[in-house]
């Protein structure tokens, strides 16, 4: 059929759209699931807009290169890797990544009986893990005290107020040894106001540096 003089829409061309939609349809599908598993927790919605379009990409740029494996696996590789070269991501958003790009891959040869039930078997099996795997909620508190301050006893009330565990990292000084920087393992407690606890903290360490880290999104190990 002639469009718009010389244009034209081949057999190809309808399966390479219709693989369009199936990738987009794919991609929904993975964010929900993704969305599902992480309800309760922050998440980027800009990385739900990748991992929903990755599928519709791969779909379309698979079919032109199916025939040399090499080079689809290195575009595989290539979508699913991009988006952590400035952004840092833990092991669970690189999963999805993987996932998205394998379900573009899976569609993009035609297989999209196997790509969604791929899709949907992976997608319950990490919700149901997500929701049903209990898993502590542990920080680092990293205070800094005086040379002179004892910080073994100075904030036990405060620690039994607003945390239901905790326990001494490590200690370190700063400073030319005037200070000290304390690191501790801490599990706070359900709905504290943590503003609240940070001030209190400050009226016991002089107003000195206190640092609360989530350890799953450090680029580092806590030293």
């Amino acid at each position: 059929m002639e469009i718009l003089h010389g244009f034209t829409i081949t057999e190809e061309t309808l399966t390479i759209m219709f693989g369009m939609l199936m990738g987009l349809a794919g991609g929904i599908l993975i964010s929900l699931g993704y969305i599902a598993a992480n309800k309760e927790k922050k998440f980027s919605k800009n990385f739900v807009i990748t991992i929903i379009l990755i599928p519709v990409i791969m779909s379309v740029i698979i079919p032109f290169i199916a025939t040399d494996l090499k080079k689809t696996l290195s575009l595989a590789g290539v979508f699913a890797l991009v988006r952590f070269r400035s952004i840092p991501g833990d092991s669970k958003d690189i999963l999805y990544v993987f996932f998205a790009a394998a379900a573009g891959l899976m569609i993009g040869l035609g297989e999209y009986f196997l790509g969604f039930v791929m899709i949907v078997l992976i997608s319950v099996i990490f919700v149901l893990i997500s929701r049903n795997w209990k898993v502590n909620n542990k920080q680092i508190l990293k205070i800094t005290i005086p040379e002179d301050m004892n910080y073994k006893d100075v904030f036990t009330d405060l620690f039994e107020k607003y945390l239901t565990k905790w326990g001494i990292k490590n200690v370190k000084t700063s400073n030319m040894g005037t200070l000290f920087t304390i690191s501790y393992w801490v599990e706070p407690k359900k709905d504290i106001d943590t503003k609240v606890f940070i001030d209190e903290l400050r009226t016991r360490n002089g107003n000195l540096n206190i640092i609360i880290e989530n350890p799953d999104d450090m680029l580092a190990p806590v030293l």
